[in-house]
């Protein structure tokens, strides 16, 4: 007679990773972590620390008025499964970068910190720069290994922006897959962009992040960049624009 199967080897053979799919709706923009506040180029992609943090604000905003006499505990353990996610990113067909210059008027907010007696000019002109993306078909983002790919997914669902607030995103639920592996990876064989990533540290904790809390974040401990690998090539360059495609 053979022997049954113990219940618990299916669990062996559970989907760990989880592939959703946005089709951008606007453009899009996210300063990458070496820029000023006047001169900023942007990311081509969401960077997976961008990622995780709208994935964050959905699971507050979502889940944590349901938690409020055990926040502490439950968002410590929210907080890691997150944190501890791998992602992927595979950019949409074609992008066009467009370069922009503005100038404006803003309040000097270090004129009266040398000198408090010192009268200060409440506002200032300033020129500022900065880039918009124009994103042509699918973002496609694999997360993972995971054992909350349900959680996973509905948090996904509510995320309707990536980057600067505005820049909108349209998730396909039909387009969202289950699998054991991932279904794409980075290659450097085949990717001609690099992108500086930035993403949670391994040991980093919810307090680290929380602008509310008294922790402060540390570059290269709490928030790590390291350079991406984008399977895009450079098609054509001008002053005022870059155009790329997917290879």
């Amino acid at each position: 007679m053979p022997k049954q199967l113990n219940n618990n080897s299916s669990l062996l053979y559970k989907e760990k990773w989880l592939t959703v799919s946005y089709q951008p709706v606007s453009l899009f923009t996210l300063k990458r972590s070496d820029a000023t506040s006047m001169a900023a180029r942007s990311n081509l992609v969401p960077t997976p620390y961008a990622i995780k943090m709208a994935l964050l604000k959905a699971l507050l905003e979502s889940q944590g008025k349901h938690h409020q006499d055990d926040f502490e505990i439950w968002i410590k353990k929210e907080f890691s499964w997150i944190r501890d996610l791998q992602i992927y990113l595979l950019p949409p067909e074609q992008l066009v970068v467009n370069r922009n210059g503005y100038k404006l008027r803003y309040y000097d907010q270090t004129a009266d910190k040398a000198d408090k007696n010192r009268s200060t000019v409440p506002m200032q002109d300033g020129f500022v720069f900065r880039e918009w993306i124009h994103l042509q078909g699918e973002l496609k983002i694999c997360a993972g290994e995971c054992d909350n790919l349900a959680e996973l997914t509905q948090l996904f669902a509510q995320i309707n922006y990536f980057g600067k607030k505005g820049c909108f995103f349209q998730f396909l639920p039909d387009a969202t897959q289950q699998t054991d592996t991932p279904t794409f990876t980075p290659d450097p064989t085949t990717s001609f962009t690099v992108q500086p990533m930035d993403d949670l540290g391994k040991k980093t904790t919810f307090n680290r992040i929380n602008p509310f809390s008294n922790d402060k974040a540390q570059i290269d401990k709490d928030r790590i960049i390291e350079p991406g690998f984008l399977p895009l090539r450079l098609r054509s360059t001008s002053a005022r624009y870059d155009f790329y495609q997917r290879y």
